[in-house]
């Protein structure tokens, strides 16, 4: 007993063995409390009709966005989901120096606007210029926070005691945490009944995935084990007959005079085809003539014709020669008197074109025979200059 009395003398004074008091907490809490934020929805087009406040009356700080708060993130935030909010679009928290409530827009691109409830004939004003932080914000009373299509009116109290109108029945409340899915059917643009899925979540909760499995099992042993033509024996194969694609063609346009075997082709030089074969079938098979124009007679031209018309302004007269002018011996003058005369060329036959109505090229048999004797009278000449 003497020992255990020595060591409860001997141990330390701790003060917060004591009872503080009624007085002593209300003190504590006032001097590090801040008046609760709460921010009613006045109007939005992404969050549902039945969230119309956020408590953020145990948060210092909270955060609006696009994305989830990281998992494991103590600060809570306020989704709104639509690409005029950025990931991290702004801040709102509990400034202890200041002793207010401060909103900082994180960098945005569409921007924070903030519009005092004070001055409601005047615009919302932006807190800062795309992709720029901005500075601390004051939020009072009343005022109104624009972030995307979403407006909130911010209710702060400072007897720490909600209006009605930011009174919070734990129904409508906006969440500021994720919450699992399947736990929070508000949260959603669409309730599950409105979008027809409740019926469709129960039809698949009844199906059997052993029994789908084997169903799905069967499905595929079967279609693999269906016999084939390669599988099939010789006998019960169907015989395979051959088509002829070009007697097909030939009846189709019979009209295709180089399309029949023996015939000659539009190309002279098509190989496998012999002289004798090219004879019988030239003479036997007809070709159309191309059409060619007649030339026309030179003659005079007509009274009404423009070129002469614009010829005789500019001093010409029947009769004399177009180009420069002659000397007065008639020499050393370009000029023509006789038109030029004009050979048309067959259809469809450019510049170049020979004249197939001409003599027919020589062979080579007389080709070299010419060589010959044009070798032979210069080897003539040559001899008979050196004698």
């Amino acid at each position: 007993m003497d020992s255990k009395a020595g060591d409860c003398e001997t141990s330390e004074y701790d003060p917060a063995y004591e009872w503080l008091g009624d007085n002593d907490i209300v003190e504590r809490t006032t001097s590090t409390a801040w008046p609760p934020l709460r921010l009613l929805v006045l109007q939005s087009s992404i969050l549902h009709k039945r969230l119309r406040v956020a408590v953020l009356d145990a948060y210092g700080e909270a955060q609006f966005g696009r994305d989830h708060a990281p998992v494991g993130s103590a600060i809570p935030r306020i989704r709104l989901k639509e690409m005029e909010v950025s990931k991290l679009h702004a801040t709102a928290y509990w400034d202890k120096g200041r002793r207010e409530w401060a909103v900082v827009d994180m960098g945005s691109m569409h921007g924070t606007f903030l519009q005092s409830g004070r001055q409601l004939d005047l615009e919302p004003i932006r807190l800062s210029p795309p992709r720029v932080a901005s500075i601390p914000r004051p939020l009072c009373h009343l005022d109104r926070l624009v972030i995307g299509s979403t407006t909130f009116l911010c209710h702060i109290h400072e007897d720490r005691k909600p209006c009605v109108e930011c009174m919070s029945n734990g129904q409508g409340d906006i969440p500021l945490f994720t919450v699992p899915k399947g736990n929070n059917h508000i949260a959603e643009k669409r309730t599950s009944e409105s979008a027809g899925l409740e019926q469709r979540q129960t039809i698949v909760e009844r199906r059997d995935p052993k029994k789908a499995l084997t169903t799905l099992k069967r499905a595929l042993l079967s279609r693999h084990h269906e016999p084939s033509e390669s599988s099939l024996p010789t006998s019960t194969r169907p015989a395979a007959t051959y088509v002829d694609r070009s007697a097909r063609r030939r009846a189709m346009y019979p009209a295709s005079q180089y399309d029949s075997p023996g015939v000659q082709s539009p190309r002279g030089d098509s190989p496998g085809i012999n002289k004798p074969s090219l004879e019988l079938t030239q003479s036997s098979v007809p070709h159309a003539t191309p059409h060619v124009e007649a030339p026309r007679s030179p003659g005079p031209l007509p009274d009404n014709n423009i070129g002469r018309k614009l010829l005789l302004k500019q001093g010409w007269k029947p009769g004399q020669a177009l180009g420069s002018p002659s000397d007065e011996d008639g020499r050393n003058g370009s000029g023509l008197v006789v038109p030029l005369e004009v050979t048309p060329l067959p259809s469809r036959a450019g510049l170049g074109m020979p004249d197939k109505t001409g003599p027919s090229p020589q062979s080579f048999h007389q080709w070299r025979e010419e060589s010959k004797e044009r070798r032979w009278e210069s080897m003539k000449a040559t001899v008979h200059g050196a004698g």
